[in-house]
């Protein structure tokens, strides 16, 4: 092939689609895999307070001693196994009972004639919208006792019953508050299945003689269960890697789970063991993604969707009806209202513990720095206060940063996968930029503090720097903005932007007076998905922030960490309305609706 033969062939895949699947498939692969890579390479070197562990070891050197500690050690139970069956206990049993709810919620609101659907649809996502250690926060607030907690819960101080120990704290009310965080994941998922059967093999089975027994378990079922398990193994993943419930829970009475104890390993100066952590926790996010890969692709050929939805097998629910609904807005408002509630009221009592109108004050929102016996903690009020203030600023920047990112990568990727179907390279990207999703939260901020923490070539260190929890948050939510993109580009036909080709638009005019226009929706929508979980997350920059780049969450955590549960519940109610006002306005302006198909 001489010069000008080749040179052609180049010009002729030198695509848009093409030039951008190279830069985007480099940029995922330094991101995504390359820090797996370094991971592997700390964890058998010897770092700088591990060289007194390791007898004539110097900074640096080769070792495999690190491995050896965690899985074979005589303290392999303490340093592994134990948080390990931890991790996994909590996980399957939070993953079951967030699937009982979410699938409950789903069955009333999409296949029976229950009232109030609309309320309940938009009730039913609050608690994903809300920080997963709200309800954390919460409990504390209600069920503390003196033993552990220092001082009365709302409970106790109403009842004179002190909470055990293991109901107060522990892996009970972790489970149970995971849960509730997490059963919109089946609500929305499950329901958008059961919308979706077509109506008409129901119908032909009901005249065929089936009962409605059989129609249930010979078709609905068989058509809904692969959402069933890949909710199951979704919210399992995301036991494996949240860390604000464990620690706020689990820390009182030394109940370690991965997530807490790879915190503590990396806090602790012993990042090789604390790297093993990390790779064990991507290594069962990398088994979930395989897991629901093979369960969803095996039974791809039985989902059946038409235009005509199965709204005709209502369950009647004739006079329960209402009551049912009752009962369902009542615990909906006492898994989003109640709490946020309990956490106001904790911010209004003086002295933690005494919950009486005279004990009333806002001291810990507009108060002074107090010196008074009981109070003298240094800090001003929540509102007063300028490091939360600043922390809080940094969220909302990190969240506004972070969607405007994805939104515009995922539009981008959903392009050209969607452009590029069919080749490995599509493939490829798809898969890849789907990966961070499953990788539990607090793994993949240990992954960049390990890539980014010292210059590597002509990349500086970035640790310390807003900048690295933008790459790192960006790149974890980049999922949810390439899915929304990718399923709006396989909406929109390639005849468009051929004949605007055949006129000599530009790439650049196309994607301005075409594809973004009729991407606007997806491109809204997958900005709020970032723009929230930015907004409320810790299990990601944990082991990223500093002093001079702290978020709200973060320093949260602070607070709680020193028992100041008034300070951490006012910050958290902050962010909560933060993220419920842009919600709505965003709702609003851009009809961004995340309940969408699910109201009545």
């Amino acid at each position: 092939m001489n010069t000008k033969t080749l040179l052609g062939t180049v010009r002729r895949n030198a695509t848009p689609q093409v030039i951008l699947s190279i830069i985007l498939g480099i940029l995922l692969v330094y991101l995504v895999l390359v820090p797996i890579v370094v991971m592997l390479q700390e964890t058998v070197i010897v770092h700088a307070m591990e060289r007194f562990q390791i007898p004539g070891s110097r900074v640096g050197d080769f070792s495999t001693r690190h491995w050896e500690w965690m899985f074979t050690g005589e303290n392999s139970y303490a340093f592994l196994y134990s948080p390990l069956m931890n991790t996994l206990a909590v996980s399957m049993s939070l993953a079951l009972l967030s699937l009982v709810i979410g699938g409950a919620l789903a069955w009333l609101v999409v296949r029976t004639d229950m009232p109030m659907k609309k309320l309940i649809s938009n009730l039913g996502i609050v608690p994903y919208i809300m920080p997963s250690w709200a309800l954390a926060l919460a409990w504390i607030t209600l069920f503390k006792n003196r033993r552990i907690g220092g001082s009365l819960g709302l409970f106790e101080f109403i009842t004179g019953i002190a909470p055990p120990n293991w109901f107060s704290y522990g892996m009970f009310p972790i489970v149970v508050t995971l849960a509730l965080h997490y059963f919109p994941f089946g609500f929305m998922l499950i329901g958008g299945a059961l919308r979706n059967i077509d109506s008409q093999l129901e119908e032909s089975a009901e005249l065929l003689g089936a009962s409605r027994a059989q129609v249930l378990r010979r078709i609905v079922m068989p058509l809904v269960l692969p959402m069933v398990f890949s909710t199951f193994l979704l919210t399992f993943s995301r036991g494996l890697g949240t860390f604000g419930t464990p620690a706020f829970l689990g820390g009182p009475v030394r109940f370690t789970v991965l997530s807490t104890l790879l915190h503590a390993n990396l806090v602790g100066q012993r990042p090789g063991m604390g790297y093993i952590v990390a790779l064990v926790m991507i290594l069962f996010g990398m088994l979930v993604l395989y897991m629901d890969h093979k369960v969803i692709g095996a039974r791809r050929s039985f989902v059946t969707i038409s235009g005509k939805s199965g709204m005709s097998g209502l369950v009647r629910l004739g006079k329960l009806g209402k009551p049912v609904a009752v009962l369902v807005v009542v615990f909906l408002l006492s898994v989003t209202v109640v709490p946020l509630s309990v956490l106001a009221l904790e911010t209004v009592m003086l002295i933690p513990g005494t919950y009486r109108l005279s004990n009333f004050s806002l001291h810990y929102w507009l108060g002074p720095v107090s010196h008074s016996i009981g109070l003298a903690t240094g800090e001003p009020g929540i509102l007063r206060n300028p490091d939360v203030m600043r922390a809080l600023g940094n969220s909302v920047r990190l969240g506004l940063v972070t969607a405007a990112i994805c939104g515009t990568t995922g539009m981008l990727l959903g392009y050209t996968v969607v452009r590029l179907r069919g080749r490995r390279l599509s493939r490829y990207l798809d898969q890849l930029s789907f990966m961070p999703y499953l990788m539990p939260s607090i793994a993949f901020g240990s992954i960049f503090l390990a890539l980014f923490a010292v210059q590597r070539g002509p990349i500086p260190s970035l640790y310390g720097t807003f900048t690295l929890l933008v790459i790192a948050s960006s790149v974890k939510y980049l999922p949810y903005s390439s899915r929304a993109g990718i399923g709006a580009m396989m909406q929109v036909g390639p005849e468009l932007e051929e004949a605007a080709v055949m006129v000599g638009a530009r790439w650049t005019t196309r994607m301005r007076r075409i594809i973004f226009p009729l991407q606007k929706s997806a491109f809204f929508s997958g900005l709020l998905l970032p723009f929230i979980s930015a907004m409320r997350e810790l299990s990601l920059v944990v082991l990223l922030v500093t002093p001079r780049t702290q978020t709200a969450t973060a320093i949260t955590l602070r607070f709680t960490d020193r028992g100041w549960y008034p300070y951490s519940n006012a910050i958290m109610l902050l962010i909560v309305v933060t993220i419920l006002i842009t919600t709505i306005v965003s709702r609003k302006l851009m009809k961004t609706d995340l309940a969408k198909g699910l109201g009545g």
